[in-house]
C-alpha cells in the first residue's frame, strides 16, 4: 500500500507526534509499503532520522515553536505537484488536528480516498497553552473546520472533534482516557486506541547495556519545557522531597530559563542538570539508565509516550496524572497520591523506596506490534487492490 501521512509538523522536528509518526513509518516500511508525509516546511530539523528527500513539504510560516501552514487552494496545488508522478495512494491517514487535517481531508476528498485519523492532541488544552489569544484562534479555527470539511456549524470543541469522526472513515486515539474524552464530546463511535510505540531495535540494544554504578539516584525528567509540562512544580517537589537523589532533565523550550534560575533559588541547582535540547535517542539511553522516569503534567497529555518508552526500557516510571496510568502496567507505575506538590514529593520518596520492579519489561509498546494494528485498520478500508471499499 501507499499510505499518505498529512501532519500539522514537519516529521525530522521535535515532538512526540513526530517520534510517533517517524516510527509508525519505518515501521510501515520494513513491512513493504511506502509512506509519503505531507508536512509544512521548518526553518530547524534536527531529527534527521524521520526526514525524508521526497516528503511533500508545504509552504509555511513560523508560529512560535511551530510552522503554519495555510489549507486552500495553493497548498492543494502544491500537495498535488508532490504527490504527482508517485505510487497512487490507497489511504490517507491524518496524524494532525488543525491545518495539516484540514489539507489532508481536502486531498482525500479530491482523490476519493478513505481517510484514518489519528488524534494526537487534546484541542481543549493544547491549543490555549502554545498560541497566544487562544480564544480568537479558536473563533477561526471553528470557521476553517466548517469550511474546509464542508459541515455545519462548529461552535465548540466538541463540535470540532465531532466533526473529525463524521469525516473519517476510522478514528484512532493513543489512549484509552483519550478515547473516553472523545465520547464526553458526543463522539458516537468507539476510536481505535493505538498507542504510540516505542523502537523495538533500540529498546533491545538499551536493555542490553548493563547500568553504569552510581552513588544515589537518577531521577530523568524528559519532554517540553513549556508551562503546560510543569517542569517547575517538579522541582518544587523534588526540593521538598529532600531526596539523596540527582535529577537530570532532557528538553528544550520556553520555560527552561525560568526553570534553571527555580533551582537555583530552591537550592538544588547542585543536584539538577539541564541537557537542554537533545535527540530522541539520547532521551532513550537516559531514561534507559535511570532509576525513575518522571511525568509532571496534568489533565493535559493524551497519552504518554515518554512512560511508554520508559517501562518498555526496564526504568519505572513516577506519574502526576491518574489517566495515564490506565495504560501502564501496574507493577512500573507509581502514582502520586494527589495532584499538589506535596503529594508529588511524597511520591518521589515512596518510588525511590520502592526500588526496581521484579518483572520483565512490558512488550504491549513495541512499534511492530502497533503497526501490524494499523495495517488490518487500513485493509478494513480499502479493498485488495487498495481501493476505497464501498460504504
Amino acid at each position: 500500500m501507499h499510505i499518505a501521512f498529512f501532519s500539522d509538523q514537519h516529521p525530522a522536528t521535535l515532538g512526540g507526534l513526530q517520534v510517533s509518526m517517524g516510527l509508525q513509518r519505518e515501521y510501515l516500511e520494513r513491512a513493504g509499503h511506502t509512506v509519503t508525509v505531507c508536512a509544512p516546511t521548518a526553518r530547524r530539523t534536527p531529527s534527521a532520522r524521520y526526514r525524508r528527500d521526497d516528503d511533500v513539504l508545504l509552504p509555511a510560516a513560523p508560529a512560535g515553536e511551530y510552522s503554519f501552514a495555510v489549507a486552500g487552494a495553493a497548498a492543494d496545488r502544491a500537495a498535488d505537484r508532490g504527490f504527482a508522478g508517485r505510487p497512487p495512494v490507497d489511504v490517507v491517514h491524518v496524524q494532525a488536528d488543525f491545518w495539516g487535517a484540514w489539507t489532508g481531508y481536502r486531498f482525500a476528498r479530491r482523490h476519493g480516498l478513505p481517510v484514518v485519523h489519528t488524534m494526537h492532541t487534546n484541542v481543549e488544552v493544547g491549543l490555549p497553552a502554545v498560541m497566544p489569544l487562544p480564544r480568537a484562534v479558536l473563533r477561526i479555527m471553528y470557521a476553517a473546520h466548517r469550511h474546509h470539511l464542508r459541515c455545519g456549524p462548529v461552535r465548540d470543541v466538541a463540535g470540532y472533534v465531532r466533526a473529525f469522526d463524521s469525516a473519517a472513515a476510522a478514528v484512532v486515539v493513543p489512549s484509552s482516557h483519550f478515547a473516553d474524552r472523545l465520547a464526553g464530546y458526543g463522539v458516537p463511535r468507539r476510536p481505535h486506541v493505538v498507542p504510540t510505540g516505542v523502537d523495538d531495535d533500540r529498546v533491545a540494544v538499551l536493555l542490553a547495556e548493563p547500568r553504569a554504578p552510581r552513588p544515589r539516584p537518577l531521577l530523568v525528567w524528559p519532554g517540553r519545557v513549556s508551562r503546560e509540562k510543569r517542569l517547575d512544580e517538579f522541582l518544587d517537589a523534588f526540593a521538598r522531597s529532600g531526596a539523596d537523589a540527582d535529577l537530570h532533565v532532557y528538553g528544550g523550550g520556553t520555560d527552561l530559563g525560568r526553570c534553571r534560575a527555580l533551582a537555583g533559588r530552591l537550592g538544588i541547582a547542585d543536584r539538577v542538570w539541564f541537557a537542554g535540547t537533545v535527540s530522541h535517542d539520547t532521551v532513550l539511553g537516559a531514561m534507559r539508565h535511570a532509576d525513575l522516569v518522571v511525568q509532571s503534567s496534568l489533565d493535559y497529555e493524551t497519552q504518554g509516550l515518554t512512560v511508554y518508552e520508559s517501562v518498555a526500557l526496564g526504568t519505572p516510571v513516577l506519574l502526576r496524572d491518574p489517566a495515564i496510568a490506565r495504560d501502564v502496567p501496574r507493577a512500573w507505575c507509581h502514582v502520586a497520591a494527589g495532584t499538589g506538590v506535596d503529594a508529588l514529593a511524597a511520591g518521589i520518596t515512596d518510588a525511590l523506596a520502592s526500588g526496581p520492579p521484579g518483572a520483565d519489561p512490558p512488550t504491549e509498546f513495541a512499534q511492530s506490534r502497533l503497526t501490524a494494528r494499523l495495517v488490518a485498520l487500513y485493509r478494513e478500508h480499502t479493498d485488495d487492490t487498495g481501493a476505497p471499499r464501498a460504504a
